[in-house]
């Protein structure tokens, strides 16, 4: 234990690990029951920490002005999420949005108790390296042993652990960012630092497989950051040339493996490519770092005579740099950059879906529909301007205007998903929320000195390729990427200050164990109202009717905002004979949702097996209104209309 630090604080320095370990490993994704566990640890964690502080057994972290807007902000963001389920069309996914929001302001005060300890900006910094670091060799294990995640001999783009591949190259890209900045952290072991070109080199080769263009795009721009502002511009680009050129030597040759590039291949394929990709990776892993190795070894050897170029020096590498830019777009553009320009925006907006799994999408501009969802979101948004349609609606809320038969939960960029599900109000929250996140990062960043101020730094710049790669993915439903961002600004905000042991708070200590216990309830319960809804299905399965009707009714009474637990009961009234309840619950769902074309489907389609054709025609018709492209619907009215 750090001197001066109670015992009890030890536990602060594994919690936060565990929590991002979990987020990045074992959170499937953007699924929900993974959430409640994960969620449920960073809830009790931070009201357990806050209580510790408060009571006083820990010292009470101090943020300063911006780091105090950017807890209300963000816990006004969230309370206005929760207030859309109101009025939301799917106040059901407005609920388990809500408390995603709740799991992130936990994250984000456990980095705020975090701050609390002594170099905790260095101990972050290196916890974060190892972390992202496996996942990108989780990530490349599942490459040279195709079965070891789901989908693994089908599909050829990395995505597991996170479960989604744009998510994974974010991952990656801060993985090139922490690896550059172990290669130049000061006093570190020569044979430590040694390893950061090899995290750079497989953090390459990771990001390059999954086929993320706003991956490799975001992690360029947070690396030309990162060596704008580092104190040892020449040991970060030697980490990185080291690194950077190895990976995309591995991955050129990876390209040209049918069973490591391409989608569908026989699985003998895809494990002898995969097995000669690991071959690769170890030996040119090993290679990176005995480069790494003479490197140091001639640089402290050489010390004295180690030219290191000069602010004047460096600016002109950098206009020549900007000279080379412009030189490649009138190549490029064959000496019409204005025609170019017009051409890559047609191709951004054009529907037209790129090769998901090919290198060739690396040098394309289109948009894979985003711009389409981005149009059906202001479309959303203009319907209710100031609320919108609910947190986490935009599946149900974009069926009236969607462009095609894509099934798509998000629009695919933070901003305008906000702006169409919770309205100016959630856009300007949100807004808000992520400018005093950056303003507490960077003041952070300011009060501290020397190797606390470099990982501060390259944490703060990881915060910066989450707000860069949000711009154009649906970023907030991943714990594994929102989690681990939010705990870095809550470090961010309280490292530094002066700390105190406050005056006893029992009763706001009490609150806050009351506030995480509440928030775990409100997580747990749409999970177990799932689970009954299974076991009811289960029980029917069984022909035990009484056990299927309970599991429905405790559905109900846990998520009474969901019309999953009225079908469920609806199919139990049917199997008992009781026509009439099973049609009077399928109303009751069209009540509960009546924007959700999923109620008015279901309604019809019961409605059509009892020969109620009018009835039908009426309620998949306005069901057809809410979702006209839903394959299902046409043939269903072509049916009816054949009755009558």
């Amino acid at each position: 234990m750090p001197r001066g630090l109670p015992r009890s604080a030890g536990a602060l320095l594994a919690t936060p690990s565990l929590l991002c370990f979990a987020a990045l490993f074992l959170s499937e994704g953007s699924a929900y029951s993974p959430l409640v566990g994960i969620g449920g640890a960073a809830l009790v964690a931070a009201g357990g920490g806050l209580a510790l502080a408060l009571w006083p057994v820990l010292q009470l972290p101090r943020p300063d002005r911006a780091g105090l807007a950017f807890f209300l902000l963000l816990a006004g963001l969230v309370v206005w999420s929760g207030l859309s389920i109101v009025w939301s069309v799917e106040p059901d996914r407005s609920w388990e949005y809500f408390n995603r929001g709740l799991v992130y302001v936990g994250f984000a005060v456990v980095g705020l108790l975090l701050s609390i300890l002594p170099r905790a900006m260095e101990a972050a910094a290196g916890a974060l390296t190892i972390l992202f670091g496996a996942v990108v060799l989780w990530a490349l294990a599942g490459k040279v042993v195709p079965d070891l995640f789901p989908d693994g001999e089908r599909v050829a783009r990395l995505r597991d652990p996170l479960g989604y591949w744009n998510a994974l190259a974010l991952v990656a890209g801060i993985a090139m960012l922490l690896g550059s900045w172990v290669a130049s952290r000061p006093g570190l072991d020569r044979r430590l630092r040694t390893l950061g070109p090899v995290v750079v080199f497989v953090a390459t080769v990771a990001l390059l497989l999954t086929y993320s263009r706003g991956g490799a795009l975001v992690a360029a721009i947070v690396l030309l950051v990162y060596v704008l502002l580092a104190h040892d511009r020449l040991q970060v680009l030697a980490a990185l040339a080291l690194g950077v050129i190895a990976g995309v030597a591995v991955t050129v040759w990876a390209f040209t493996q049918d069973g490591i590039a391409s989608d569908r291949q026989p699985y003998d394929t895809r494990l002898a490519d995969g097995l000669q990709l690991g071959v690769a990776l170890v030996l040119v892993a090993a290679l990176v770092g005995a480069a790494a190795m003479l490197l140091l070894r001639y640089e402290a050897s050489h010390a004295d005579r180690l030219w290191r170029p000069s602010r004047r020096q460096w600016s002109a590498a950098a206009g020549g740099g900007a000279v080379v830019a412009v030189v490649a777009v009138l190549v490029v553009s064959g000496g019409d950059p204005a025609g170019w320009a017009r051409r890559g925006v047609d191709e951004f907006t054009s529907p037209t879906v790129g090769d998901a799994s090919t290198a060739a999408r690396f040098g394309k501009l289109s948009s894979n529909s985003r711009w389409d969802w981005w149009v059906e979101s202001w479309d959303v948004f203009k319907r209710d301007p100031a609320a919108g349609a609910g947190a986490g609606a935009f599946d149900v809320a974009r069926r009236p205007f969607r462009r095609n038969i894509i099934v798509v939960v998000e629009p695919h960029s933070l901003p305008v998903q906000f702006l169409a599900e919770t309205g100016i109000v959630g856009l300007a929250l949100l807004l808000a929320t992520f400018g005093a996140g950056v303003a507490a990062s960077i003041a952070g960043v300011r009060r501290l000195r020397g190797a606390e101020r470099g990982a501060a730094t390259v944490l703060a710049l990881a915060g910066l390729g989450y707000l860069l790669h949000a711009l154009v993915d649906y970023d907030w439903d991943f714990v594994g990427l929102t989690g681990p961002a939010l705990l870095i600004v809550g470090l961010l905000a309280g490292v530094g200050r002066p700390l105190a042991r406050a005056a006893p708070r029992r009763l706001a200590a009490s609150a806050a164990v009351l506030l995480a216990l509440a928030g775990l309830f409100s997580l747990a319960a749409p999970w177990l109202a799932s689970r009954s809804v299974a076991d009811a299905y289960a029980a029917l399965e069984r022909r035990d009717l009484d056990a299927a009707a309970a599991g429905a009714n405790d559905a109900r009474d846990l998520n009474p905002l969901s019309i999953e637990p009225l079908s469920a009961a609806a199919t139990v009234a049917h199997a008992r004979g009781d026509r009439q309840r099973a049609l009077e619950l399928y109303a009751e769902a069209v009540e509960l949702q009546p924007e959700n074309w999923r109620s008015w489907h279901s309604l019809a389609r019961y409605e059509e097996g009892l020969g109620l054709d009018a009835a039908a025609i009426r309620h998949a018709t306005r069901a057809q209104q809410l979702d006209p492209l839903h394959p299902a619907l046409g043939p269903l009215l072509e049916l009816l209309y054949g009755r009558q």
